[in-house]
C-alpha cells in the first residue's frame, strides 16, 4: 500500500494527464459519429488478430461440433443441387438474387447497450459495409467496418439497429428494435392494435429491406401489450437465434441493391 501510495506520488502529473486524455478521447468519440467510425475501423484490424488467435484454440476445443455442423451443411447443398424442391422453404432458395459469403464470429457480445460481432472475413473475400448478416435461425445484424481479413458487423442488439419485419400470417409490417437488457428478446412497437396478433405467431424479414431477402424467420410472439396512449402494440418478440452462442454466419448482398438505391437518390434529388 506505502509504495502504491509512493507510485502516485512521485507521478501525479503524468496520471492526471493521463487520466484527462483519457476522458477527452471518450467524449470526443461518444459525440462525433465520424471520429468514431474511424476509431472502430483503426482498431478493427488490430484487435481481430487477437479474437482471431483467441478463437482458434476454442475451435480446435470444439472440433467435434464444427464438424457435425460442416457435415450437415454438406448434406443440405449436395442435396439442393440435385432436387431444389427438397429446400422450397430455404432462403438460399427463395433468394437467389442474393450473394451468400460463409463467414466464422470469432468475437461478440450481448450484454452492452450497443453490441457488435467480429467475423473472419474482409474486404479481399467481397466484403463491403452494408451487407447483411444471418443464420440459418434468423437475422443476426449488419456489416458496419470492414478492414482487409475481418468485418464487424452491428448486431440486432444494438440501440441503433431497427429492422424491417412482417407477422407471416397476414402480412403486416413493422420495425423491430432492441430495448436491451434481454438479448433473447426484441421489440416492435408500431403495430396498430386492429391487427390480429396471437402469441406464438412468427416474425420475419419484409420485403422492405435491400439488406436482407424477404422471409428470413426471425422469431416469435412472447407478449402482447395495448398502449391506450397511442392506439399500438408492444409486442416482445422472442427470437430464435441465441446470440450467446453464434458461430457460423452467412454474410449476404442483393445483386439488385446498386439499382434500387439509384431509383431512391432519382426520388430524393426531386422532391
Amino acid at each position: 500500500m506505502y509504495n502504491l501510495l509512493r507510485f502516485i506520488k512521485i507521478n501525479h502529473f503524468l496520471l492526471l494527464f493521463l487520466l484527462i486524455e483519457g476522458v477527452s478521447v471518450f467524449l470526443l468519440l461518444k459525440n462525433n459519429g465520424y471520429q468514431a467510425n474511424k476509431a472502430i475501423e483503426f482498431s478493427t484490424q488490430y484487435t481481430s488478430l487477437v479474437y482471431n488467435y483467441t478463437t482458434s484454440f476454442s475451435d480446435y476445443v470444439a472440433l467435434k461440433e464444427t464438424n457435425e455442423f460442416l457435415i450437415t451443411e454438406n448434406a443440405k447443398l449436395h442435396s439442393l443441387l440435385k432436387n431444389e424442391s427438397e429446400f422450397a422453404d430455404s432462403t438460399l432458395i427463395k433468394n437467389k438474387h442474393f450473394d451468400y459469403y460463409p463467414a466464422k464470429v470469432i468475437n461478440s457480445s450481448v450484454s452492452k447497450r450497443n453490441n457488435f460481432i467480429t467475423l473472419n472475413k474482409g474486404l479481399k473475400h467481397g466484403i463491403k459495409a452494408g451487407m447483411g448478416v444471418i443464420t440459418k435461425q434468423g437475422v443476426i445484424g449488419v456489416i458496419h467496418s470492414v478492414s482487409e481479413n475481418y468485418a464487424i458487423a452491428i448486431s440486432l442488439l444494438h440501440r441503433k439497429s431497427a429492422i424491417g419485419i412482417q407477422l407471416n400470417k397476414n402480412n403486416h409490417n413493422g420495425i423491430l428494435k432492441w430495448k436491451g437488457f434481454n438479448y433473447k428478446t426484441v421489440n416492435i412497437n408500431d403495430f396498430p392494435n386492429h391487427i390480429p396478433i396471437e402469441v406464438g405467431d412468427t416474425i420475419s424479414s419484409n420485403s422492405h429491406s435491400i439488406i436482407f431477402p424477404e422471409g428470413v424467420k426471425i422469431g416469435v410472439v412472447k407478449s402482447i401489450q395495448k398502449n391506450k396512449d397511442d392506439g399500438f402494440y408492444d409486442v416482445s418478440v422472442q427470437l430464435f437465434e441465441d446470440f450467446n452462442q453464434l458461430n457460423y454466419v452467412y454474410i449476404i448482398h442483393s445483386k439488385d441493391a446498386e439499382e434500387q438505391l439509384i431509383l431512391r437518390k432519382k426520388i430524393t434529388e426531386n422532391e
